[in-house]
């Protein structure tokens, strides 16, 4: 398995919970996956999703088609059921010219130091769509100092 933060390792199973990487690749997919959903996944099944590419739009279509495939077997739980949402086409976190504001609000509330653009642009692409997703409004993430932390901006 690749591209899992040590943030969201709690010392038991790595997957038990929906990584950013995966969570990463369900909104490229246009796809919202509870967290119910997601355990009733296997292991092996877990491991496949987030190591499958998601770069193309082909390696997307294969992945929903994926994911439809696995859930399947659980259609008849309610709680199971996939969501199509839309895909953002210009999602903040790609944007390279500016820290998004709600990560500079946070900062601000937790009174850490905010980082510079150069500091965002040096970040990968899956590191960006954490600090955004950390950082939501109304979200309180315990995970956010840590993220900072692993990245090098606290």
């Amino acid at each position: 398995m690749r591209d899992l933060f040590l943030f969201e390792q709690d010392g038991r199973y790595p997957l038990r919970r929906i990584p950013m990487a995966m969570r990463f690749k369900l909104d490229a997919c246009g796809i919202r996956l509870s967290l119910i959903a997601w355990a009733l996944l296997s292991r092996e099944q877990r491991e496949c999703l987030v190591d499958l590419p998601c770069a193309s739009e082909a390696d997307r279509q294969q992945c929903r088609e994926k994911i439809v495939q696995m859930m399947a077997p659980h259609a008849d739980n309610p709680d199971a059921a996939i969501e199509s949402v839309p895909v953002e086409a210009q999602p903040i976190w790609a944007d390279l010219s500016a820290v998004p504001q709600q990560i500079g609000e946070q900062l601000q509330e937790l009174a850490l130091p905010a980082f510079t653009v150069d500091q965002w642009r040096a970040l990968t692409e899956l590191q960006r769509f954490a600090l955004t997703k950390l950082t939501r409004s109304g979200h309180k993430n315990a995970n956010l100092l840590p993220a900072l932390r692993e990245f090098g901006l606290a």
